[in-house]
């Protein structure tokens, strides 16, 4: 091609139509460069850049998509995209975007939109952290290096204060750039949580002395939850509000002795009834400040797995989780 083309000259750069070569990175990747240093501004790929593309499409075909790079396209409206890498395969459309330098939110929200405009999916893998995290954008952050790899980064998404206020305390999910392209185009990379998704429920109990007869019985301190790499703690008047939930702590702690009732019981210092431990022997409750004096026992009461769509997602929102992006085995 690149004898051909020298005698030809019928390939021209898009920018400003300056006259091509063809090059090589120290990576291997072919790549086209202006043939003189002219007026054009367009400012050359990073090796990166490059050789992410090459992978993207790579990845693509080897899992049976028909992949391109630079493939040009217009909305409805009249707006042109560009798109780094283009796979497709039936009806579906993924533009895989490669940001190495910095962008605006509102940038990446708008290029976003003309994808979604022309029947288009967008995949961004961003060097600069600092992206939302929305199903709206699929996104990861560029970690590494290519001397040493480059990996797909997942934040992890926690709340500050107020659920509208999001940062990143760690990633979640730390993978190799090829596995995780890997997983995006075998439809593995999901967000939020799975309707089959599963929770590991541990119910832990302790002992105190009743406030009310003065006997010593056993209580429920709280619920330790897993869901997915992510644990929380609810304490009996926090599942309150969730019937299901309640329902099944309440069979799970039945078949044990000395444990008190679960039910809800008015408290004439909160002046409401909430759902509440109660002693063993005089049913008094146990008020949610006084659970804090409980000696913990070592091992739980209790451990099983429940569906988080069986009433349980719910209570996993109360306890501060945010969906997010991963991929799932």
């Amino acid at each position: 091609m690149s004898q051909e083309n020298s005698k030809a000259r019928h390939l021209r750069m898009p920018c400003c139509e300056a006259l091509v070569t063809l090059k090589r990175s120290r990576l291997g990747t072919k790549f086209f460069a202006h043939k003189a240093v002219g007026d054009c501004k367009w400012a050359p790929e990073t090796e990166e850049h490059l050789f992410l593309k090459r992978l993207a499409v790579e990845v693509a075909r080897a899992s049976g998509w028909a992949a391109e790079t630079e493939v040009r396209g217009e909305t409805p409206y009249g707006e042109f995209w560009k798109a780094d890498v283009l796979a497709e395969k039936g009806n579906h459309k993924v533009a895989v975007e490669i940001q190495w330098s910095g962008q605006t939110v509102q940038e990446t929200l708008r290029r976003q939109e003309r994808y979604r405009a022309s029947g288009v999916r967008g995949l961004w893998l961003l060097r600069q952290p600092g992206f939302p995290i929305s199903k709206r954008i699929p996104a990861v952050c560029i970690g590494g290096n290519v001397d040493q790899g480059l990996t797909a980064l997942l934040p992890r998404v926690e709340d500050m204060q107020a659920r509208d206020r999001r940062y990143y305390d760690r990633w979640h999910q730390v993978l190799s750039m090829e596995e995780f392209l890997r997983a995006a185009f075998n439809g593995r990379l999901r967000f939020g949580m799975e309707p089959d998704q599963e929770a590991t429920v541990r119910i832990r109990t302790g002992t105190m002395f009743c406030r009310s007869c003065g006997a010593e019985t056993r209580i429920v301190v709280c619920l330790e939850m897993t869901v997915a790499d992510k644990e929380f703690i609810v304490t009996i008047p926090g599942v309150g509000e969730y019937p299901q939930a309640v329902e099944m702590i309440r069979r799970y702690v039945s078949t044990h002795q000395g444990i008190g009732a679960i039910k809800h019981r008015f408290s004439r210092t909160q002046r409401r009834k909430y759902l509440s431990n109660g002693c063993a022997h005089c049913d008094s409750l146990v008020g949610q400040f006084y659970e804090l004096d409980a000696d913990w026992e070592s091992e739980p009461l209790d451990t099983f797995r429940v569906r988080v769509a069986d009433g349980w997602k719910e209570v996993i929102d109360s306890c501060g989780w945010l969906d997010t992006w991963y991929v799932c085995p």
